[in-house]
Formats: C-alpha cells, sequence, structure tokens
C-alpha cells in the first residue's frame, strides 16, 4: 500500500465509526509517523533495508530461534530444528564465521529446539518441541529444558556441554530468562506456562538434577500449535507470550499465584506442583489486528513489543504497555508462509528475523 491510499484509509477510519472490512487492506494505521525499523508507515520492503546475515551456506536448517550472549554481542546463537546450534561469529564484518554444534547425545538434550534463552554471562538454555522416545533409557515425555555453557573447553550442544536439564515440559514452545538459573517455558504438553528453576546445575555432563523446582501456571489457559514457536519475553516482572494457537500477545503476572498441588510424572525428583491464581491478561488480540492471525516471534526492545506473524509474515510493533499498534511491516514478499519465527534488536535499531522456510537469517534495517 502506498503512502497517499495509507492517509486515504486512516481518514475514512477516523470519519466512520468502525473501519470498513476490506480484505485487500493491511492492518490500520495507529499514528502519524511510525517506526523507522518498521519503515515510518511506509509498511513496505521499499521502506527499510533487508539484508541476508545467514543461510544454509552456513548450515543452517529450519532455524527456528536467535539469540545473543549480552557478554558477547559479536556472536549470534542459531538453533535449528535439525537439532544442532549454529554460532555466527564476528556478525556483519568481513570476518563473520560460523561453528556448527551437535555433540554426542544432541538427539536428547537439544533435540528439535524451539526457542533459546541467555541468561547470566555465558550460560543458555533451550525448549524442546519433542514428545517421541529420545534415547532408549527414557519414555517419550521425558523431555523438558536444558541448560548450556558457551564456555568452549566444554560447549557442544550435547551431553557433554549441558549444565543441567529438567523433564516435565515435552513439546516446549518458547523459553525466557527471568533470572539466575530461572527460565519460563511455553509448556506444550499441558499448556501451560511452567517456570523452571534448576537451582545449583550439576556441571557439564553431569546428572544430579534434585535441587530443580518447577512451577506449572495457568495450565489449559494458552494453546500449543506444533511446529510454530510460541516465543516469550519477561520484563517488570511480567512474562510477554505469543500464544500462538489462540491468536494473541499475552501477559502473565505470576505476583499473585499461590502454591497449589503437585504435578506429574517427577522424573528428576525435583519440587514440581501446580501455581494457583496468577493472572494472564490479553494485551493484542488478532480480531483487532488486521494482518495477524498466528503470532510467534517476539521480542522487546524497551518500551516496543515486536511481535512476527508466522501466517501473513507481517511484523508488527506494539506499545508494550498499552498494546496499541505503533506500526506494521509486510515482509511477505521476502518471507513466506510459514517461515517467520525469532525475532532480536540488533541494539542499533533493527531486527534479526529467522526465515525458517528459507533456512535463513535476515537483518531489517531502517534506511
Amino acid at each position: 500500500m502506498n503512502r497517499f491510499l495509507v492517509l486515504v484509509f486512516a481518514a475514512i477510519a477516523a470519519a466512520c465509526s468502525g473501519p470498513a472490512a476490506d480484505p485487500d487492506a493491511g492492518p490500520s494505521d495507529a499514528g502519524p509517523s511510525g517506526l523507522p525499523s518498521l519503515g515510518n508507515f511506509g509498511h513496505s520492503l521499499d521502506d527499510v533495508q533487508l539484508a541476508v546475515v545467514a543461510s544454509s551456506d552456513q548450515q543452517l536448517a529450519t532455524p527456528r530461534d536467535i539469540a545473543i550472549d549480552a557478554s558477547d554481542p559479536t556472536t549470534l546463537w542459531v538453533v535449528n530444528r535439525s537439532t544442532s546450534i549454529v554460532a555466527i561469529r564476528n556478525v556483519g564484518t568481513a570476518d563473520q564465521a560460523h561453528e556448527v554444534f551437535a555433540g554426542a547425545g544432541s538427539s536428547h538434550f537439544l533435540t528439535r529446539p524451539s526457542a533459546l534463552a541467555f541468561g547470566t554471562p555465558g550460560v543458555f538454555a533451550t525448549a524442546p518441541e519433542e514428545d517421541e522416545v529420545t534415547q532408549p533409557s527414557t519414555p517419550a515425555d521425558f523431555m523438558g529444558p536444558t541448560l548450556w555453557t558457551t564456555d568452549p573447553a566444554f560447549f557442544d550442544a550435547g551431553h557433554a556441554g549441558h549444565l543441567d536439564m529438567l523433564h516435565n515440559s515435552p513439546n516446549s514452545a518458547g523459553i525466557a530468562w527471568e533470572r539466575d538459573n530461572v527460565y519460563w517455558v511455553f509448556d506444550g504438553a499441558h499448556n501451560a506456562l511452567t517456570r523452571y528453576d534448576f537451582g545449583e546445575d550439576h556441571g557439564p555432563g553431569g546428572a544430579d538434577h534434585s535441587d530443580g523446582v518447577v512451577s506449572r501456571y495457568v495450565e489449559g489457559q494458552v494453546a500449543y500449535l506444533p511446529r510454530v514457536p510460541s516465543h516469550m519475553e519477561m520484563a517488570d516482572g511480567l512474562l510477554y507470550v505469543a500464544d500462538s494457537g489462540n491468536g494473541r500477545v499475552a501477559v502473565l503476572d505470576p505476583s499473585e499465584a499461590s502454591r497449589g498441588s503437585a504435578v506429574g510424572p517427577n522424573y528428576d525428583g525435583t519440587d514440581q506442583h501446580a501455581m494457583d491464581g496468577g493472572e494472564l491478561t490479553t494485551l493484542v488480540d488478532r480480531a483487532d489486528v488486521e494482518g495477524m492471525q498466528t503470532p510467534s516471534g517476539l521480542a522487546i526492545d524497551g518500551s516496543v513489543l515486536y511481535v512476527g506473524d508466522n501466517e501473513t509474515s507481517h511484523l508488527f510493533a506494539f506499545d508494550r504497555a498499552s498494546g496499541e499498534l505503533l506500526d506494521w511491516l509486510d515482509l511477505s514478499p521476502e518471507i513466506d508462509r510459514g517461515g517467520l519465527m525469532g525475532l532480536l534488536p540488533d541494539g542499533e535499531g533493527g531486527l534479526y528475523l529467522v526465515d525458517a522456510v528459507s533456512d535463513r537469517v535476515l537483518r531489517l534495517s531502517p534506511l
């Protein structure tokens, strides 16, 4: 949609009690200026820069999420559904290089990762979207988040490089860091948001999980959608969730929840329980935003909440507090349906984007 038609549409919408349904229209404009990162209300790829950062040449294979360790901002970490991790070193420079990790045991500890999140420096966790047998000694539902070190002396994306693992969330679709060794998981097996406190990790290659605490919130109130990550971020004590199956962005305030009954199965001998209460609200609903069908990617940059739609390949920006639409960009000419997944602010006013269909990581920048 060119800028003249955008202005005409906005004027008509303001003059009427509600906008007329138009199957060819994009999301409604929310203000006069928009965001440079999304093209300042141009809504077109002509209004931004989009560059390929990495592709199948760097062994990306159905990439699903990306993250950066704050202690090493020059390395971009990418998880592949093919059960491997690619580290892109010296991103965006002439010296850019890559390393691929898929060590012995990755078929269990890193099986089909949907998401990753960095926590304390040099430590991150992954969430596995898996509910099949991954090793002969354990059942199909013996799955949950894995804690890792980036220490090159140990890290291999397999058994020897993992710091800890807990096993109460098969089909995990997203993960977010809270503090220390505490992470939140979009628990697809239970349609819940589950808080994992690994406690003190057992060290590389260990097996003692007994100090872990697993707390399951709002069971049945979010909806897992197979093969679509439901990415999450935590900020100011609130958990922001791309609730893909319900077509919304939800926010969990866990502060008023209280401990409930035990939950199982308890394979690790840990403290596992439900949480009663905890307010889950809808910040953005697809019924209110044209072009939004299946939110998947999610990233926070200050007061701005970015949401990528896996179905339409639209990228939205909302006010994090109010849910007001700030701007949007149509990426469908470049990213096919089902491709847009993980998002990550680049620290320079742009975003990294995962394209799972074409096996790419892209960088979106203002003109």
